[in-house]
């Protein structure tokens, strides 16, 4: 039974024809293929594929036709690899492989050519040296073709090749499935936003919220941030997926600010910072939601910083001159961390919840913290503790001069629902740590 990403075909039947258009590749999950191509007019079998090999991407790869037919040996189960898939793993490779791959189809493309040159010039003179002339320029073919079938698979001929091709094809069909999912969530909207109070420590109210999307897939069941964020990061998908963030959260705020007048703290990924329509997207957000730009902060990491500073440093200011606020989320877990509180226009620093757990139980840690907290005030920038779990760890760091903070000591990240329902009952039991 076919689904979106398997294809099951009997034995006999042509899978795609020579000359034809491609539009997605194929990985054998069982059974055999046999590719071929005409040779004065006759099909030639050069290849038999099996279990774990990939095939007819070269149409993908340099947007040509099909360089030959496949057929269905026996019964076949097929993995399909759509041409979007294959044109994102080549855009994020290395300049070098794009350059080397691009090389080796040319040379490809030009022996299939000449083969087919050749054998339509000499078919009228069915001679010796005619069928010695093809059978050289059809070796030829067969052995590029080898080589680059090689250096696709990136597998040598042993013993242990059927462990490694089951692990390859286990590796392939799980990213495709599981980026597959990833799409059909975001168009089915299967995301949902949490929220988790920002505690303004001395007075034990609530300042503002943190933004954290959940998945809970009707077919996969609930699915940790940390299982797809990074996925989304890898295929691109963090940019649609980063906007639909963005715009649920400034519609939340817009409704959450009618009961108390706190702020949304929003994350923004690498990949949406280097975006284009990065800054449009936000402002628009903001614009449909009939708030302003000073509702809202957005954090940061260290390694958007350290990636690309130049493009940071023009992207923050922008940011800081249109009324947005600027956190660093995971202070001190980064390599540079003191090297760019002077060039970029931060205002809050969020204390990594490492540092905040291990205070009573490192020495070290507590110096971090207390020196962080410190730190922050002397530049006029303000700290949010995380992960604060305990009455211990709050009241400590409210003798360090942190000004806020979050954790599980607070609340959970909790539904829209149920934040509304904290802020309009003002039920959130936060002890005041002084």
């Amino acid at each position: 039974m076919d689904t979106e990403l398997t294809k099951i075909v009997t034995a006999g039947t042509q899978i795609f024809q020579e000359g034809a258009p491609g539009d997605c590749a194929y990985i054998i999950q069982d059974g055999e293929i046999e590719l071929s191509m005409l040779i004065n007019g006759t099909p030639s079998a050069f290849a038999t594929l099996k279990k774990g090999e990939l095939f007819g991407e070269m149409a993908l790869i340099d947007n040509s036709f099909r360089s030959a037919t496949a057929v269905a040996k026996t019964n076949v189960e097929l993995l399909i690899i759509s041409r979007d898939y294959i044109a994102q793993k080549i855009e994020l490779s290395d300049p070098t492989v794009r350059m080397l791959l691009q090389v080796v189809l040319e040379r490809y493309r030009d022996i299939h050519a000449r083969l087919h040159n050749v054998s339509e010039s000499l078919k009228e003179h069915e001679s010796t040296s005619a069928n010695s002339t093809i059978s050289s320029f059809f070796s030829q073919y067969l052995k590029l073709s080898s080589k680059l079938a090689s250096a696709i698979t990136n597998r040598q001929k042993s013993n242990h090749a059927s462990k490694h091709i089951n692990k390859d094809l286990e590796s392939t069909s799980d990213s495709i499935t599981k980026e597959n999912n990833l799409k059909h969530a975001l168009d089915n909207n299967e995301f949902e936003l949490y929220y988790q109070p920002i505690v303004n420590m001395p007075q034990g109210t609530i300042a503002g919220c943190e933004a954290l999307i959940r998945w809970n897939s009707p077919t996969l069941g609930f699915t940790p941030p940390d299982e797809f964020i990074g996925l989304a990061e890898k295929t691109g998908l963090i940019i649609p997926l980063g906007k639909w963030i963005t715009e649920q959260a400034c519609l939340a705020a817009s409704e959450f600010r009618k009961h108390q007048n706190i702020y949304m703290s929003i994350n923004l990924s690498a990949k949406q910072f280097e975006s284009e329509s990065f800054m449009t997207d936000i402002e628009n957000a903001v614009k449909a939601a009939r708030i302003t730009n000073d509702c809202i902060k957005l954090e940061i990491t260290e390694s958007i910083l350290m990636t690309n500073p130049e493009l940071a440093e023009t992207s923050l200011n922008k940011l800081k001159t249109a009324g947005f606020s600027i956190a660093i989320d995971d202070f001190g877990t980064g390599y540079s961390s003191f090297s760019y509180l002077h060039r970029f226009p931060i205002d809050t620093l969020k204390i990594d919840q490492s540092f905040v757990n291990a205070m009573f139980n490192n020495e070290r840690s507590m110096e971090i913290v207390r020196s962080i907290s410190l730190l922050a005030k002397n530049l006029n920038m303000k700290t949010i503790a995380e992960g604060i779990e305990g009455k211990n760890e709050s009241q400590q760091l409210d003798k360090f001069g942190c000004d806020y903070g979050q954790g599980y000591m607070y609340s959970r990240p909790v539904p829209h629902d149920d934040f509304l329902h904290l802020l309009k009952s003002d039920s959130l039991p936060v002890p005041s740590a002084t």
